[in-house]
Order: C-alpha cells, then sequence, then structure tokens
C-alpha cells in the first residue's frame, strides 16, 4: 500500500508528459509541492497533482494506450480493479485518510470518471465493511472508522475534480425519512455535477412531503431518490404517491435507485422514470436528458 500513497517523480512526470527535470524544475518554482522520504527523495501527494494539472491544462485528455507508472506498477501481478477495490478496502479498516485519497485521486488521473470509481472503488469497499458489520465480525466503532475515512477520501477527491460551468440544469437529491445513510446521494450529487449540472443534495433522513415542498420551489429538470433501507414501506409508498401526484405537472423526470429499490416486487409500487443500478447509470441518464 506504501508505493501508492505518493507518487514519484518519474510518475508525475508520465501523468503530466514530461521529463523528469521538468517536473524537478516546477517543483523548485514552487508550482507544486512535495514531501521527502528519509532518504531525501521528492514524493508528491495524487491531489497535489491534480490540483497543479487542472490549474495547468496538463495531462488530462488521455490516449488509446496510455498508461500511468501507477497502473503499470500493479498490472501482471494482478488485476488492477481488484488491486485498487483490495487497497482501498484495507485503507478504510486501518482508518488511513491519506492513503484512502490518493488512491482515489490517483484512479481519477489515470482516467477514471468519478461515476467509475464510486461504481468500481468505493461501494464494493463499503458493501464489504456492511457486510462485516452485519456478520457481527466489525464492531460499530470500525464501522464508523471506516465510513468516516471513506467520508474523508471523497472530500479530497472532489477537490481535485475538474469545475463544471454552471449550468441552468438542476436535480435535488434525497434519502427518505428513516433512512441515515448519507453517502448515497451525496455521491448522486458529485456524480450529476460531473455532467455539468448544478445539484442539490438534502441528504438522508428527509421527511419527503418536506422535499417536495422544495421540488416545487426550485423545480429542478431532475429528482434522483436514493433508499438503502425503508423503514415504513407503506407510509413511504403513500408519501411517494402524493409526491408524485403533486409534481406530475412540471413534468420533472424521477430516478430512484439504492439497496432498497433491487426488490423488484417493492421498485413496481414506486414507479419513475428511470431505475438505477450504480452511479454510471445516474450518469448515462443525466447525458441522455441533454440529447
Amino acid at each position: 500500500m506504501g508505493d501508492l500513497k505518493c507518487l514519484t517523480t518519474k510518475e508525475v512526470a508520465r501523468l503530466c508528459r514530461v521529463s523528469d527535470a521538468t517536473v524537478k524544475r516546477w517543483h523548485d518554482a514552487g508550482l507544486m509541492e512535495s514531501e521527502r522520504t528519509s532518504g531525501g527523495h521528492r514524493r508528491f501527494r495524487a491531489e497535489e497533482i491534480a490540483r497543479f494539472q487542472r490549474e495547468q491544462k496538463l495531462g488530462l485528455k488521455r490516449c488509446h494506450g496510455d498508461e500511468t507508472v501507477v497502473a503499470a506498477s500493479t498490472r501482471g501481478r494482478r488485476d488492477s480493479k481488484t488491486y485498487s477495490d483490495s487497497i482501498f478496502f484495507y485503507s478504510l479498516l486501518k482508518g488511513c485518510e491519506e492513503a484512502a485519497a490518493n488512491i482515489l485521486v490517483s484512479a481519477y488521473l489515470q482516467g477514471k470518471s468519478p461515476a467509475e470509481i464510486f461504481d468500481d472503488v468505493i461501494c464494493p469497499a463499503l458493501s464489504q465493511i456492511g457486510e462485516l458489520w452485519a456478520s457481527g465480525h466489525m464492531t460499530i466503532s470500525q464501522e464508523h472508522l471506516a465510513s468516516h475515512v471513506a467520508h474523508a477520501a471523497i472530500y479530497k477527491l472532489r477537490s481535485a475534480l475538474c469545475v463544471s460551468k454552471s449550468a441552468a440544469n438542476l436535480a435535488m437529491c434525497c434519502a427518505p425519512e428513516g433512512d441515515l445513510h448519507e453517502l448515497p446521494t451525496h455521491l448522486a450529487k458529485l456524480t450529476i455535477e460531473d455532467e455539468g449540472w448544478d445539484a442539490m443534495n438534502y441528504g438522508a433522513n428527509t421527511p419527503l412531503g418536506d422535499f417536495m415542498k422544495e421540488v416545487l420551489r426550485h423545480k429542478p429538470a431532475l429528482v434522483c431518490l436514493s433508499a438503502t433501507i425503508i423503514i415504513d414501506a407503506e407510509c413511504f409508498f403513500h408519501d411517494y404517491k402524493t409526491f408524485r401526484e403533486q409534481i406530475a405537472k412540471l413534468k420533472i423526470p424521477v430516478i430512484i435507485g439504492g439497496r432498497a429499490f433491487e426488490d423488484e416486487c417493492l421498485r413496481q409500487h414506486f414507479p419513475a422514470e428511470f431505475y438505477a443500478r450504480n452511479f454510471g447509470d445516474v450518469a448515462g441518464f443525466v447525458q441522455n436528458l441533454e440529447n
């Protein structure tokens, strides 16, 4: 895990498509910050290189066949996707915020979209964490630590993402009352923003009646509802029916997603314009709305 925590001068040069000497000149000129190993070698945090690339517009466009040193170092030993997932998972378990953040930012620098990072790295790791907790192999405190590390890593990833121009399109996201999972709607918001939209996240445990008033007030172009659990299905069904009736005149498309809606029988009681199985689906639906 240590070799992915920070980037070497050669790795930065490969990412920016310049020579090692150029990276050293940039560093000496104060354009990018680094840390020193005990042996005096430069090590660059992935989020720092993401900032530099974003500001200088360097190395962001990738061509077929391009490969970073970070990716090459894992290729041949094992599948890179499995390796990244495993490293991120253990970073969460050990409470290593910096390592977890650099894995996400490195994936972004290698050309993965936020939706791909969420689906391929974050969600599988968090699912494993949840399974360990549910089976009694992890304490609540350990689960809380892992969740905190994930949130911190995602926050650092967001700071590395390119800022989209302000768009006329607005999306609004929330999770229903009784669902205390904050992360799904936050990741949905970031996914939608990456497509160039504005997005508002009302978060977990949001009464649908209150959310409906906000939707009627802001009149968004899209509503995204995520549910990991539904405490009172009958009550939520009636609230959802009222919600759809009230916003019908606005013709706002509604996306539903989350673990709770994986049950097809339950999903049939909650009609929507689209059911998203993952964040890639959310990104694709937003793209189709623009076409």
